[in-house]
């Protein structure tokens, strides 16, 4: 009998809500937030379900070899209505070494902002722990901290290692390695609850912080300069945001049907709408013919397995856009996990 191939799906978003706000977990493996498939035969498994079973066939053989049964990143959708707690967290060695676990580089996609909201990102100058420490504890860390006004559009690369959070009201869509490891460095003076795990405290984590100054290139609202916008000039309204052995984001203006061909990449590609709608469409040797048409909209992921080697994406709305994240074969050389 002949083993059905995997498809392309929507994932169905986790959400947790805080005093500062709400997290939206779109596309999870981290066990205690694991999304799950919403189409098809698939529906009701689990991302870490579909791990365990499908192995290569999901995620593609040179991800398999460097992640394993370990999904290698994930999106959350951060709607910020008040002051989110200061935050930072450790690189892939300290987080591997102390909690064998992945670190957490981070991508955040401002979606849209209002009146009023900031991002703080990255220290103005250079410190150190006992001046971070101290200001910590009396509630007032901004002014070491680099304060921005964001436009939506915008996005900001976040190295592990510098501290991070947003004044609302704002929409961020963050792509980030697949780790739970986010530090508390500073609540504004509010009750955490349980956001953070106790043991990921500002002590825990003074030895791994970056102190000195952020660097100013990668506080324009862009991620990485022109160096990594290799899909920019081949293909038409795709540009790269971050390119990283742990994952590469494209933002994709969608104003016309592209075809997608997966074979070379021999990856899996996740694919999440900013704004507007768009659809899927595979072909008869890929699924069956009620699983051949998929249409997500704005704020929704679609997942589109290794093992599905060609697609087509087109725009249900005139404004589409989406964020494209996959983890490329030339970039994943580097042990991680």
């Amino acid at each position: 009998m002949e083993e059905k191939k995997l498809y392309p799906f929507r994932l169905t978003c986790i959400e947790d809500k805080y005093l500062w706000g709400s997290e939206e977990f779109r596309l999870a493996d981290l066990g205690y937030r694991d999304t799950f498939v919403h189409d098809g035969w698939l529906a009701g498994s689990t991302l870490g379900d579909l791990m365990e079973t499908y192995l290569d066939r999901l995620t593609g053989e040179h991800v398999f070899d460097g992640w394993g049964q370990q999904f290698p990143f994930q999106i959350r959708r951060i709607k910020v209505e008040g002051k989110m707690p200061l935050r930072v967290s450790p690189d892939d060695e300290t987080a591997r070494d102390r909690y064998d676990h992945l670190g957490k580089e981070k991508l955040w996609y401002v979606a849209d902002a209002g009146k009023g909201s900031r991002l703080l990102i990255g220290f103005r100058r250079d410190t150190d722990a006992s001046e971070l420490y101290a200001e910590c504890l009396e509630g007032n860390p901004v002014k070491l901290l680099n304060t921005l006004e964001p436009r939506a559009g915008q996005f900001f690369y976040i190295p592990a290692g510098t501290p991070h959070c947003a004044f609302g009201p704002m929409t961020i869509v963050e792509v980030s390695e697949s780790s739970a490891l986010d530090f508390c460095l500073c609540g504004w003076g509010n009750d955490m609850g349980d956001e953070f795990d106790e043991t990921l405290s500002i002590i825990d984590a003074l030895d791994f912080i970056k102190y000195d100054q952020y660097p100013e290139m990668l506080l324009s609202g862009r991620a990485g300069g022109d160096a990594a916008n290799a899909k920019s000039a081949s293909v038409p309204g795709v540009e790269t945001l971050l390119q990283l052995p742990q994952f590469t984001v494209n933002r994709i203006n969608l104003r016309q049907v592209l075809s997608i061909g997966n074979a070379e990449s021999e990856a899996c590609i996740a694919y999440t709408s900013i704004k507007g709608s768009f659809e899927i469409q595979t072909t008869p040797e890929v699924s069956p013919d009620s699983e051949r048409l998929l249409t997500a909209t704005e704020g929704e992921t679609v997942l589109i397995p290794a093992e599905c080697p060609s697609f087509i994406l087109a725009p249900r709305s005139s404004d589409a856009i989406l964020l494209e994240v996959m983890v490329e074969a030339k970039m994943a050389d580097t042990e991680l996990f």
